[in-house]
């Protein structure tokens, strides 16, 4: 069963966010009045649950998706918007902890997950405002060299010349704040308004796959060769059920939800600057992301407001005030928008796996499968998941096994220590941040 206080609800007391300011929200008419028996349940209306719907239902697939309040209700419809390729640690830690030839492969799956979504956007019409490039900017002295490693070590092993390295007068250039040593520019990756994508993917779907909004899945179990699935409004019996909640799954796979840390981050939108002042701030419009343990990301909207995330929470709930929570780090970086009103600030959980690589399984005899733990680096890998989780239920598991094979440790003690080791984690990287500035 789920929990008292189900991570979803956290948001149900909020005020808009810009995201849904931004588009209207896909407002399925789809009911479940009876139990149904179909080919595959997807639970999770995020870019996880749309996409494996979106590509196994072009498999002739019969599908429908449960989602607990709205499509992009979680982290899908939240996020900082960042489209990045490659994976959540750089790609020569990823080497050290898989292997070369392992490593090789995720990566190029890393640049297929950027593809994907911008063959999806291009194919469909959908305007979701997609801008190129994303900046990452050196708070500490030691980032220049580890700038200069990558740069020179993706060139040599993986012919990846996307990469450009800026020094501290070419960031000041650049971003306008006097905090940061220098940069290095990513082309291959992008920025978009990510509920928009997500609702556009939705819309594509709505005619062949049934989407279930505000029916929450109470429990799994396997029964014969197929998994009833109990929902709030009815049954539905599928051969197949795709767990897509990431940082949302509370108790849904049992001792699965061990595999992660659910921790909470905040976005605060600002009133419209205008193009002219926007490009004084960041001249060339990329989205930004720092380089310390606790990141501080932004990029500007389509309407050119300053949209900044920071800060983290481990707690089972939300800070009172997270408007003044991020605003104050904002105005660390950027002290000349301290005019400028806010207009919108939220929150969203993530799933945070100890080696910041996705966690892909199955459970029930294969037949229920999941994917989870994008560690902050899911807008693009969220949509390849689907893709593969859809190739693995028709049969092809290779790619799929690229992440399933991927060792995860558990939490110790599951739900009584996670939080509690985060917590100490995070106090532990605060203090070297401190030092290290």
């Amino acid at each position: 069963m789920l929990t008292k206080n189900q991570t979803y609800r956290q948001h149900d007391n909020e005020k808009i966010s810009f995201y849904r300011s931004s588009v209207d929200d896909l407002n399925s008419k789809d009911q479940l009045n009876a139990d149904i028996d179909i080919d595959v349940c997807v639970i999770g209306g995020g870019l996880t649950g749309i996409s494996s719907a979106l590509n196994l239902s072009k498999k002739g697939y019969t599908v429908a998706i449960c989602e607990a309040r709205k499509v992009g209700w979680g982290a899908s419809g939240r996020n900082g918007g960042q489209l990045g390729i490659g994976m959540r640690k750089d790609q020569y830690t990823v080497e050290k902890m898989l292997g070369i030839n392992h490593a090789k492969e995720l990566w190029n799956l890393g640049l297929e997950s950027v593809d994907e979504v911008k063959s999806l956007i291009k194919e469909n019409n959908i305007d979701c405002h997609l801008v190129n490039g994303v900046m990452s900017t050196a708070c500490f002295e030691k980032d220049i060299d580890e700038y200069k490693f990558e740069i020179e070590h993706m060139s040599k092993n993986y012919q990846f010349e996307g990469y450009k390295y800026f020094n501290k007068s070419e960031i000041k250039h650049e971003i306008d704040s006097d905090i940061y040593q220098a940069g290095m520019l990513n082309s291959g990756s992008y920025h978009l308004n990510p509920l928009k994508l997500t609702i556009s993917l939705a819309n594509l779907i709505k005619k062949n796959v049934k989407i279930y909004e505000n029916n929450r899945v109470l429990k799994l179990y396997e029964k014969n060769d197929k998994v009833e699935i109990v929902t709030k409004n009815g049954i539905i019996k599928a051969n197949k059920v795709v767990v897509a909640c990431n940082g949302y799954l509370d108790t849904l796979l049992g001792s699965k939800k061990n595999k992660f840390i659910p921790i909470n981050n905040y976005i605060v939108a600002t009133e419209p600057l205008g193009e002219k002042k926007a490009r004084e701030i960041i001249r060339n419009n990329y989205a930004v992301c720092d380089t310390r343990f606790i990141i501080d990301y932004y990029r500007f909207s389509e309407d050119w407001r300053m949209i900044f995330g920071g800060g983290e929470t481990f707690t089972s709930k939300f800070v009172k005030d997270s408007k003044s929570f991020v605003t104050k780090r904002m105005l660390k970086v950027f002290p000349q928008l301290k005019d400028y009103k806010i207009d919108y600030s939220w929150g969203g959980t993530l799933a945070i796996t100890v080696n910041r690589l996705p966690h892909f399984g199955s459970i029930m005899n294969n037949k229920v499968i999941y994917a989870f733990g994008y560690s902050g680096h899911g807008l693009a890998l969220s949509v390849l998941a689907g893709k593969l989780i859809a190739e693995h239920i028709n049969g092809n598991s290779d790619r799929f096994k690229f992440f399933s094979d991927i060792s995860h440790m558990s939490i110790p003690c599951g739900s009584l220590l996670r939080r509690p080791i985060y917590s100490s984690t995070i106090m532990y990287y605060k203090f070297r941040d401190y030092l290290s500035s």
